[in-house]
C-alpha cells in the first residue's frame, strides 16, 4: 500500500494507490492560496485554535457548520474525525499538566506571583479533560476544511466572502488558515480518494465539541399541489418549493397572509424571480395580473397569449378600459357611482347633496333598466336633469370622461378590456409606462375599481404581481389598494407579490404589506438591509449578521424569511431552466 523513499536525510511515505492521481483535474492552476479550475476559482479555508479540549471557554464551542454556509456562495465543507486512543491523549495531557504546573510553581517561588484567573481556569480545564478521558469519553483528531467556489469573473467576490468569513471566525476566537503556499492540500483533501488528514494544524476535540461542527441533517419536503419550484437551498442543496397558501413546508402552520415581498438592489434579479413565479402559476391554470410600471413584461406577456392593458385610452375606437357602473343590486350601483366620483374628484366631491343626487339617479335608472351597465354619459344626463345645485359638482367631474368629452374613451364604449368576470388561466399585464400626469387619477381609479371587484367581489381566484413597487407605494391610491389586497388576499385565495428595491417605503407606513409573512431578500446595502430586518422584528445582533450576509449575496441568491420564523433565514439560489432563459432573451425579457 505504501512505498518508502529515501530523499537525502528524509524518509517519505508515498501512497501507491493510483486513484487520487487519476481523478485529479489536469487543468487546475495552484496559486498561493487558491485553486483555479476551468469552471471557476476555489478559495480554501481551515481553522485552528488553542485551549484545552472540553474547556467551557474554548473557542471551538462557538463554531458551527452554519458559519461556513452564510456567504451565499457555493461552498464545499468537509469535517473528518479520527478517534484517538485514550491512553495516548492521557499521556499527552499529563505531560502538558506537568509542564504547566512547573511554570506556575516557578512563578510562585521565584517571583511570588499567584496564579491568575485565566491560569486557574486552564488548570481546572486540564483536570476536567483528564477526568473525562479516563472515564472513556470519545476524543477525536479533526480536520475541518471549507472551500468557497465562484466563477472566474467573480473572483473578487469570492475573496471578499472569504475575508468576511475570516472576520466571523476571529470574532469567535478562532484563527483562520488560508493554506498559503499549500493550497494543493485542499485539492488532495476534497477529491474522491484524497487524504482525509492533510497534515496541517489539526485540533483535538471531545465529542461535545465535534457535534456542532457536523451539518444538521436535512429532510426532503414534499411540495403541495400548488407549490412553485424556486431553485435549490444554497447550503443543503435540496429543492425549495413555495406555496402562497402553505409556505415552504406544508407540514407547518400556514402563513397568516398570502403576501410575499421580493427585495434587493438593482441587478439582484428580483424581476427574474417574479417572472419565474408568475409563469409557473400561469401554467397551473391560475389567473395572473401584473402591474408593470416600466412596460418590461409586454413582449413576454404577448408571447404566452396574455392581454396588454394600456395606461390610457385603447387604440380600438370601440373598446374602453372598463365599464365601472355595473352592479347586481341598486346598493352596489350606488357604491360604484360614489366610488367613481370620489376616485376622480376626491373625497371633497362627495358632499351630502352630491350623494343624494347620485342616489336619486340610481333609483330612477334601476327602475327603468335594472341590472344593465350604465354609461358615464347616462349618469351625466340624469344628474343634469335633477333640479338641484348639488348635482352639478359630480356632473362636472364626470363630464370630461363621458362620450363626446375631452377625455372620452376610458369608459363610454361598447366593449371593455377589463371585467370582474374574466376567464381563468390568462395573464393581464397593466403597462403603466405611458402613464401621464393628466390621466394618472383616472387610471388609478380604473385599477382600484377593478382590483376591488376582482378580489373582494369576484368569485375567481387570481394572483397579483406588482413590479417596481416603490412607485406604487408612493402613490396614495395604490398604497391603500395594496394594503386592502394584503388584508383580503388569503380569504380570497389570492397571492400578492410586491417587488421593490427600496424596502424603506414599506416601513414608512404601517400596512399589511410591511407585515408580509414571506420575504425574499436579495443583495442590498448593509444599512438598508439592517433597517429592514429590524422592522421585521429580528434582534439587533441577528439583524447585523443578516445584513452583512445580504450585502455579499451574488445575483440570483435570496435569503428567504418564512412565516413564524423571522430569524431562521436560509439562502435560496434561484434556478431557471436554460430553455426558459433562452426564450426570455429572445424576447428581450432577460439580459
Amino acid at each position: 500500500m505504501f512505498e518508502r523513499l529515501l530523499r537525502g536525510n528524509t524518509t517519505v511515505e508515498v501512497q501507491d494507490d493510483p486513484y487520487p492521481a487519476q481523478v485529479a483535474p489536469e487543468a487546475v492552476e495552484i496559486r498561493d492560496d487558491s485553486l483555479v479550475f476551468p469552471g471557476g476559482v476555489l478559495f480554501p479555508l481551515s481553522v485552528r485554535s488553542t485551549g484545552v479540549p472540553g474547556s467551557a471557554n474554548r473557542p471551538w464551542g462557538k463554531l458551527g457548520a452554519d458559519v461556513f454556509f452564510d456567504s451565499g456562495l457555493p461552498t464545499l465543507y468537509s469535517l473528518a474525525l479520527r478517534r484517538e486512543a485514550p491512553d495516548m491523549l492521557k499521556r499527552s495531557l499529563r505531560s502538558r499538566r506537568t509542564l504547566f504546573d512547573g511554570v506556575l510553581r516557578a512563578a510562585s517561588e521565584r517571583l511570588g506571583r499567584r496564579p491568575s484567573l485565566a491560569e486557574q481556569s486552564t488548570s481546572h480545564s486540564l483536570d476536567a479533560a483528564e477526568s473525562q478521558i479516563s472515564m472513556g469519553k470519545p476524543v477525536y483528531t479533526a480536520t475541518l476544511l471549507a472551500g468557497l467556489f465562484v466563477e472566474k469573473e467573480q473572483a473578487g467576490l469570492g475573496e471578499t466572502a472569504r475575508r468576511t468569513l475570516e472576520g466571523l471566525l476571529r470574532a469567535r476566537g478562532l484563527i483562520p488558515q488560508r493554506l498559503t503556499y499549500i493550497a494543493e492540500q485542499a485539492l488532495h483533501h476534497f477529491q474522491p480518494g484524497g487524504a482525509l488528514y492533510p497534515g496541517f494544524d489539526e485540533p483535538t476535540l471531545l465529542l461535545d465539541e465535534s457535534l456542532p461542527l457536523m451539518p444538521a441533517p436535512t429532510r426532503r419536503i414534499a411540495p403541495s399541489d400548488d407549490a412553485l419550484w424556486l431553485g435549490r437551498h444554497a447550503r443543503d442543496g435540496r429543492d425549495v418549493y413555495f406555496s402562497y397558501q402553505h409556505g415552504f413546508d406544508p407540514g407547518q402552520p400556514p402563513p397568516p397572509h398570502a403576501i410575499s415581498l421580493i427585495l434587493g438592489e438593482m441587478g439582484s434579479r428580483k424581476t427574474t424571480l417574479m417572472r419565474w413565479m408568475l409563469l409557473q402559476r400561469l401554467l397551473q391554470g391560475h389567473t395572473v395580473i401584473s402591474i408593470d410600471p416600466e412596460g418590461e413584461n409586454n413582449s413576454l406577456c404577448e408571447a404566452v397569449g396574455g392581454h396588454m392593458v394600456p395606461a390610457g385610452v385603447p387604440d380600438d375606437p370601440n373598446t374602453c378600459l372598463i365599464h365601472p357602473l355595473q352592479a347586481e343590486t341598486p346598493a352596489e350601483m350606488l357604491l360604484a357611482a360614489r366610488f367613481l366620483v370620489g376616485a376622480i374628484g376626491g373625497a371633497a366631491a362627495l358632499t351630502p347633496g352630491a350623494t343624494a343626487a347620485l342616489r336619486l339617479h340610481v333609483k330612477r335608472r334601476w327602475e327603468r333598466r335594472p341590472g344593465q351597465p350604465v354609461m358615464i354619459s347616462d349618469l351625466v344626463e340624469t344628474l343634469g336633469a335633477i333640479p338641484s345645485p348639488e348635482a352639478r359638482a359630480p356632473m362636472s367631474w364626470l363630464l370630461p370622461y363621458a362620450r363626446g368629452g375631452l377625455w372620452e374613451g376610458f369608459f363610454d364604449r361598447p366593449q371593455a378590456l377589463l371585467s370582474p368576470t374574466f376567464s381563468s388561466g390568462g395573464w393581464w399585464n397593466f403597462d403603466l409606462s405611458t402613464l401621464r400626469p393628466e390621466n394618472r387619477a383616472v387610471v388609478h381609479a380604473v385599477l382600484t375599481w377593478f382590483f376591488y371587484h376582482a378580489v373582494t367581489v369576484g368569485k375567481r381566484p387570481l394572483d397579483i404581481y406588482a413590479d417596481e413597487g416603490w412607485r406604487l407605494l408612493r402613490s396614495g391610491p395604490f398604497a391603500d389598494l395594496l394594503d386592502e389586497l394584503g388584508r383580503r388576499a388569503r380569504k380570497r385565495g389570492v397571492g400578492v407579490v410586491l417587488v421593490t428595491h427600496l424596502p424603506g417605503d414599506l416601513s414608512r407606513k404601517s400596512t399589511s404589506l410591511s407585515m408580509a409573512p414571506t420575504a425574499f431578500i436579495g443583495r442590498m446595502g448593509p444599512e438598508e438591509a439592517y433597517n429592514f430586518f429590524r422592522a421585521m422584528g429580528i434582534t439587533e445582533s441577528e439583524s447585523r449578521a443578516n445584513a452583512e450576509t445580504v450585502s455579499q449575496l451574488p445575483p440570483g441568491v435570496f435569503l428567504a424569511a418564512s412565516a413564524g420564523e423571522r430569524s431562521a433565514l436560509f439562502p435560496v439560489a434561484t434556478m431557471i431552466p436554460p430553455a426558459w432563459l433562452e426564450f426570455w432573451r429572445m424576447l428581450g425579457a432577460a439580459k
